[in-house]
């Protein structure tokens, strides 16, 4: 080989190595200063509205939080990060929306975007693990769904009503894989959320879908559904109902607006009360996103869908943890309701006219 060549080559090679040498250093030099910062930091000094303000959390209710999961976070690999730092960290990210990149250069909590990606898999796991039982579930004893319709009376005449539905769109970057049935016709790629709320803006019950389906399509197909109608055939004594808008096929155990009532009459009347009363699960995806707004329409995340709809149902769970726990904020109206007409009619949509009519005669004239 010629000496000038072997001379460049050797340069270069060495200019690589020096190179290589001075971005080790800089890595071993910034996560020296990320642990300094995490060790001397103290997130809980801070003033409690600007705690609230970027956790979503008084530090009360955090301190609890990390209390209750914490045992799903101590692992060899992360015995350097304490589990506030995991926890205060995910909580920034989802009420921020941010990329991993973002919230993690936080001078409160400074990781690197690996461990950020770790925390985020590990910590939404364990609230979905833990709290999902305790703090997201369908009211599952006589006690209990006796409690909620009785709360409801107080906006509309029917008895029986355990829940308001609706569905709203999270908008996703557009998946690898099965990409179509991610293909939302108003908001291009997306995840469909279904949530069933009570009548003091509390979650019940939420189901996430593949963004091509119908709000009809996922409550057709949805738990919830089956263990409406079971309790309807278990126990023919007690009428429970869903309210839902115009967008839904009436049916025994769904009720729905009469578009066309005319004014005065016990079916404007029933309508009057049916839109007042469900207007409360618009408010709460109104809250439920401006508290989390990782899953606000305007966010896209890359994210594959599963693991997106992994983080939807842990805000959920989180959005009920701080209602439970004293942390309530004022409704917010997301939208107008909404008249859709209902272009597919199931073998529910005679017996639902049936059961209306029957609501409207006995408790409206």
């Amino acid at each position: 080989m010629d000496n000038h060549l072997y001379e460049y080559l050797l340069g270069i090679y060495e200019d690589e190595e020096v190179e290589r040498q001075r971005r080790r250093q800089q890595f071993q030099q910034l996560k020296l200063e990320r642990r300094m910062l995490r060790d001397t930091s103290n997130v809980f000094a801070m003033c409690p509205n600007h705690f609230r303000k970027y956790y979503r959390f008084t530090p009360e209710v955090a301190l609890r939080l990390i209390r209750d999961i914490e045992h799903e976070l101590i692992g060899a690999r992360d015995s350097a990060i304490q589990s506030h730092i995991q926890v205060l960290s995910v909580l920034r990210f989802l009420a921020e929306g941010s990329y991993q990149k973002g919230f993690c250069q936080d001078f409160m909590h400074p990781i690197s975007q690996p461990s950020a990606s770790r925390f985020i898999t590990k910590v939404i796991n364990a609230i979905n693990n833990v709290l999902a039982e305790q703090y997201l579930h369908f009211p599952s004893t006589e006690q209990e769904r006796e409690n909620i319709q009785q709360s409801f009376r107080r906006t509309i005449r029917v008895p029986g009503i355990i829940g308001l539905i609706d569905c709203f769109v999270i908008c996703i970057t557009r998946p690898s894989q099965n990409e179509e049935a991610f293909y939302h016709y108003r908001h291009g790629h997306g995840l469909i959320a279904q949530i069933i709320v009570d009548s003091n803006y509390n979650i019940l019950n939420i189901r996430i879908c593949p963004g091509s389906n119908n709000d009809r399509y996922v409550w057709q197909l949805s738990q919830a559904r089956e263990y409406i109608e079971s309790l309807r055939n278990y126990q023919p004594q007690n009428n429970y109902y869903i309210l839902g808008d115009s967008g839904y096929t009436l049916s025994p155990v769904l009720l729905t607006p009469i578009l066309d009532a005319a004014e005065g009459t016990p079916e404007a009347a029933y309508t009057y009360d049916h839109v007042r009363t469900r207007c409360r699960v618009e408010q709460t995806i109104g809250m439920f996103t401006n508290i989390w707004r990782v899953i606000k329409r305007a966010r896209k995340l890359l994210y594959q869908p599963q693991k997106f709809a992994d983080i939807v149902n842990a805000c959920a769970i989180l959005y009920n943890y701080r209602r439970r726990h004293g942390i309530v904020d004022d409704p917010v109206l997301r939208v107008a309701p909404r008249n859709r007409p209902v272009r597919n009619h199931n073998m529910d949509y005679p017996a639902g006219i049936a059961e209306r009519n029957r609501i409207i005669q006995e408790y409206y004239r």
